[in-house]
């Protein structure tokens, strides 16, 4: 599902659901077997307590047994979040790793809900102490509505390791920016999988009416009508395998939604960021750097190369380009500030014999100046 670049609509967000459900259809039913097997492991436990100690801690067993129940509950779709958004991604990741890394996130996800559902049931309470019908309905209707930006808080915490107040808050800003095209997304997947669910009791009426009467009944009646029982294991199994499709399906939709609108939220805000930043900076033009350095040696070179068949201008040139006269105006400056100070024997002698240098390439200065002049003077002399 390519969740980063544009914004999905309706259609192409739900075809994609579809096709990350089935790639991760395995993942999380290996998740679900976990669970269950867990929640046999805390009815074992119970039912255990209750044989060996009375029926005095079987009510304290069952709350610890219901209140564990609801952890792996949210367990589980904190798990199936993770799993999801790691395939949607194109990340690795098991469901066993899903299941181990959802155990801090689902304490937060807890409190976060209690959060939401404390006030709402209080305003449903308070609606129903009117004994008026349209004003449930209505106080249910706007409750939806004001609920929705935050349908967001499980990914963001699973997803974003917000905190529970963070993730309400992290969920309404993001849902706040998109709110119409959430609430038609919402409106649309609650109406297909009505749609579904209706096609779903249709075809087993039409073509397994005793089946229906089975699911709508108690399994104890199921029986009485002498319904094979294998069956009946086989279509509970069907049944809940459907549900549980149809539930990955829709975590799939609102994950990657929740994916995409958060992708093009940091994005923009990103771009809003880098504008501002160039906007308060000033873009001063720099200066074209002349190579001054190495024209210098092109010429240089170029000049060599022209005065090869001149012997006595090559010579010319190598004293002109020569470091000793350099080295001696700079040991002579050098000399100028440097300051008094004592010096031992071996420093003087050192100064004595750097002297005797200088002294010997000035001689051999003035030396090659003097031929130099006797010869321009011969070559003057020549009849034209």
């Amino acid at each position: 599902m390519d969740i980063k670049n544009k914004p999905l609509s309706f259609f192409s967000l739900f075809f994609h659901s579809l096709k990350v459900a089935n790639q991760v259809f395995g993942s999380v039913l290996a998740l679900c077997l976990i669970i269950l097997l867990i929640s046999a492991l805390i009815i074992a436990i119970v039912i255990g307590g209750a044989f060996l100690w009375g029926p005095k801690v079987l009510l304290p067993l069952m709350i610890l047994a219901s209140l564990l129940m609801s952890f792996l509950n949210m367990l589980f779709s904190t798990a199936t979040i993770q799993i999801v958004a790691a395939k949607i991604e194109k990340r690795g990741f098991s469901a066993w790793e899903g299941l181990t890394g959802s155990i801090v996130p689902t304490f937060y996800i807890i409190l976060s809900v209690l959060i939401i559902t404390i006030p709402t049931q209080i305003l449903l309470f308070a609606a129903k102490l009117s004994h008026s019908d349209i004003i449930v309905a209505l106080c249910s209707i706007a409750l939806i509505f004001a609920v929705l930006p935050f349908c967001f808080t499980m990914q963001a915490i699973a997803l974003r390791e917000e905190g529970p107040i963070s993730a309400l808050r992290y969920s309404w800003d993001l849902a706040c920016k998109h709110y119409g095209r959430i609430l038609l997304i919402f409106f649309g997947f609650t109406l297909f999988f009505i749609f579904i669910m209706l096609a779903t009791v249709c075809v087993i009426k039409a073509f397994f009416p005793t089946l229906l009467l089975m699911l709508m009944s108690k399994l104890n009646a199921s029986i009485l009508m002498g319904y094979p029982g294998h069956a009946i294991i086989g279509a509970l199994i069907l049944f809940y395998a459907l549900l549980l499709y149809l539930y990955l399906v829709i975590q799939v939709a609102w994950t990657g939604l929740f994916l995409n609108l958060d992708y093009l939220s940091r994005s923009s805000l990103n771009r809003e960021l880098e504008s501002a930043l160039a906007g308060d900076i000033p873009q001063t033009p720099q200066p074209a750097e002349t190579p001054v350095m190495p024209e210098v040696m092109i010429k240089q070179a170029s000049v060599r190369t022209d005065a090869e068949a001149d012997p006595d201008t090559a010579r010319h040139l190598d004293q002109v380009y020569s470091a000793q006269e350099h080295l001696a105006r700079a040991l002579e400056q050098e000399e100028d500030r440097m300051p008094t100070i004592l010096f031992d024997e071996d420093m003087a002698k050192q100064l004595a014999e750097n002297e005797e240098k200088m002294r010997q390439h000035k001689e051999q200065a003035a030396q090659r100046k003097d031929e130099e002049d006797q010869q321009s003077i011969k070559i003057s002399d020549k009849p034209l």
